[in-house]
């Protein structure tokens, strides 16, 4: 092995190292899933609802799937629909496309699931104290900047019709109080950490689950809510018909974590909510989490992981071909001490020549060049002397030899 390539299989060798060493870090943030959100499908550790997910596609004829597109686009269609994982805050009002789109999906025959993480009442007043000190601040800054008054003029020269109006309206919110006709809130349950089933819901639902959260449900009067679960006196899990489907409501999506489907298990709730559902729909966008559109994405969903290690690889070829030359390199020593055709800037060059001129014709052709280069001056007795060995050459010599005493006879004497 050369010294140039000694040279550079060091930092190749550690580079290629590092960049093992990240994608092994990466494949372990990934496989873990602690990169995603609480209660992501993706995720496969105690936050995850990963288990269920590939839970559910071990059943025969039964097809699983992930939302990644905007909630408003997830069409109707009788299917088990599972938003896990929701703040209660920001589900308190829903804009109006998303909540149409849940509602289409209920009329259609879904079972509409929205499990909310758990909330103390504790969390409860630091997030309310917050939001308060939050809208306060942001209250002043306006008023400083003078932003109220440029906000109103805005809004009156605003067109509420015509091109463009319908691209700057955001869709209307709704509170789920007034659209499904019930109330979320939080307080303190004085209650054991598990929710027990209600006398009202249905005899295959688990009769104990654990339960930390201190979200509850207040339907209203006359509302078609029925209780499943509760702690103590509240309400923590509640449904309703709606159309030829049903919305669920649970205050805790603890039930359907990884680590509920290991060590607490509600086998009976999970077998109701599926029901004679054949298709289940994880709606991660309901996390924050949204479709890729980039390269590497297109990459992996059209099978081109392949393709994309063969460019790297030519890529690497490349560069190793712009460092090493892959002929052999002859070593000046060979020829006596004297200068040597080998590789250098000019190879480039001077395999061109070789393609262009046949081997013999190589240096005859160089010394025509020499000497319409020369003859605009240059040393007499050098260009004497360089003739006079140019026409006592062996034509069968080696070109290397004839080239070097060439060389030897312009030196100045």
């Amino acid at each position: 092995m050369s010294r140039r390539m000694l040279r550079w299989l060091l930092p190749v060798t550690a580079l290629a190292l590092a960049a093992l060493a990240l994608g092994w870090v990466f494949s372990v943030r990934l496989g873990g899933g602690d990169a995603y959100p609480a209660y992501s499908s993706f995720r496969a550790d105690a936050l995850g609802t990963r288990a269920l997910y590939e839970a559910l596609e071990t059943l025969p004829d039964f097809r699983v799937e992930r939302q990644l597109k905007p909630l408003a686009r997830l069409g109707a269609g009788s299917r088990l629909v599972v938003l896990p994982g929701l703040l209660w805050h920001d589900w308190e009002k829903i804009p109006e496309d998303e909540l149409a789109a849940l509602n289409a999906a209920a009329n259609a025959g879904s079972t509409v699931v929205l499990a909310f993480q758990s909330v103390s009442k504790d969390e409860e007043e630091a997030w309310v104290a917050a939001e308060k000190a939050r809208e306060k601040r942001e209250a002043e800054a306006k008023k400083h900047a003078g932003e109220e008054e440029n906000e109103k003029d805005k809004k009156a020269k605003k067109p509420a019709h015509g091109p463009g109006a319908r691209a700057r309206r955001e869709p209307e919110k709704k509170t789920i109080a007034a659209a499904w006709q019930v109330a979320l809130g939080v307080r303190t349950l004085l209650a054991p950490p598990t929710a027990q089933r209600a006398a009202t819901a249905p005899m295959a639902l688990t009769p104990e689950l654990g339960w930390h959260s201190e979200l509850y449900f207040q339907p209203s009067d006359g509302a078609p809510w029925r209780t499943l679960y509760t702690r103590g006196p509240s309400k923590v899990a509640v449904e309703r018909p709606f159309g030829a489907g049903r919305i669920v409501l649970l205050a805790d999506a603890f039930a359907l974590s990884n680590e509920a489907m290991q060590n607490k298990r509600a086998t009976g709730l999970v077998a109701w909510l599926v029901g004679a559902h054949r298709r289940a729909v994880f709606v991660e966008s309901a996390l924050g989490l949204g479709e890729e559109n980039g390269v590497g994405f297109l990459a992996r969903r059209y099978g081109l992981g392949g393709a994309m290690a063969l460019l790297a690889l030519l890529a690497a070829l490349y560069l190793w071909r712009r460092a090493v030359a892959f002929y052999p390199v002859r070593d000046p020593l060979e020829a006596g001490g004297e200068i040597a055709l080998g590789y250098e800037p000019a190879a480039g060059l001077t395999a061109l020549l070789r393609r262009a001129l046949g081997a013999g014709a190589v240096l005859p052709a160089c010394v025509e060049e020499w000497r319409a280069v020369r003859r605009a001056g240059g040393n007499a007795a050098a260009t004497a002397r360089f003739d006079a060995a140019w026409a006592a050459r062996d034509p069968k010599a080696a070109p290397v030899g004839t080239y070097n005493t060439l060389v030897r006879e312009l030196k100045p004497r």
